[in-house]
């Protein structure tokens, strides 16, 4: 699958993938395993709550 495809169409249970924030922040200024690890949380959560929404 190619970096488009991927980025049209992640993986299950992702809205936006870490891959695709940071090319939109650019150069990272501070400690990148502490970001992604909080942004996959973040991400998990939103993935949840329009889950749980969708089903209502």
């Amino acid at each position: 699958m190619s970096e488009k495809e991927k980025t049209l169409n992640p993986d299950p249970g992702v809205c936006v993938p870490w891959e695709v924030k940071k090319a939109e922040i650019g150069e990272f200024p501070g400690n990148e395993a502490i970001t992604k690890k909080e942004w996959e949380k973040l991400d998990d959560f939103a993935y949840n709550f329009i889950w749980f929404w969708a089903q209502r």
